[in-house]
């Protein structure tokens, strides 16, 4: 008997539509700052996850000083609140999802290790993004989200990021993913 498991990141690349990493090149040339959602990393390579960032209750939020990597302050619903600085000229993430594919709500499916993303740490791989500087992605598509990172990350008036996120598992909003297992007699 021989049985074949698919890694989540080849399961999600298999049965969804992955990020289009020419679009986001595209986007990345287009923007003013040279920023993007977007490094030039891609859905293919390993999942980079980054832990310095600290979570932080509201009452400890005074006492962070400005070289602290990313804010991390959990909600009550267990969402995460995640302030990224931009200290590079590019956000560095990949996302795949939105209201026109199979996963409503985009994932963050790559962390470029030269991006603001990566350097700050709080955000992963796998987490869905509910929220970009305080407008909710659901109900948007692909593009569209894409194009919301990328217009925040090279406003000028605001140095951070936010986003609203939530781990995947905690989430009723997205379907789980499961393990396809193919047996040969």
């Amino acid at each position: 008997m021989r049985s074949e498991f698919w890694t989540f990141q080849e399961l999600a690349h298999k049965l969804s539509r992955s990020f289009d990493m020419q679009e986001a090149q595209l986007l990345e040339e287009g923007s003013s700052g040279g920023g993007s959602a977007t490094g030039s990393g891609g859905p293919g390579g390993p999942p980079r996850r980054h832990h310095s960032a600290q979570r932080l209750t509201r009452s400890e939020m005074s006492d962070r000083r400005e070289e602290d990597g990313a804010l991390v302050v959990p909600d009550h619903q267990g969402n995460l609140r995640i302030t990224v600085k931009k200290t590079k000229s590019i956000l560095g993430i990949a996302i795949e999802g939105g209201a026109n594919t199979k996963h409503p709500l985009p994932r963050i499916i790559n962390i470029h290790d030269n991006g603001a993303a990566y350097e700050a740490g709080g955000l992963e791989v796998g987490q869905l993004i509910l929220e970009v500087d305080g407008h909710k992605v659901e109900g948007l598509h692909h593009q569209e989200v894409a194009r919301l990172i990328a217009e925040s990350f090279a406003r000028r008036d605001r140095n951070e990021i936010e986003f609203l996120v939530v781990e995947a598992k905690k989430s009723n909003l997205e379907p789980k993913p499961t393990a396809l297992i193919f047996l040969e007699a």
